[in-house]
């Protein structure tokens, strides 16, 4: 297999990873199944998952820095 390749599913394998981890850590208010089906689709979709599950939290749940 090329390296580029293997270079850039490493990439992608640690972008998924990172974003599923800022999900488990995240300050939001929610249960913990929702926080895990959240780090789930996270670790699956990565940005896109971690992003449009956001999207759905209420405003209220969500605290502020």
């Amino acid at each position: 297999m090329d390296i580029n390749i293997m270079i850039m599913l490493a990439g992608l394998l640690l972008l998924h990873c990172l974003f599923a981890l800022r999900a488990f850590n995240s300050r939001v208010n929610l249960s913990t199944n929702k926080k895990c089906f959240w780090c789930l689709l996270s670790l699956i979709l990565g940005p896109m998952g971690y992003y449009g599950y956001h999207g759905f939290i209420p405003l209220d749940r969500i605290l502020k820095d």
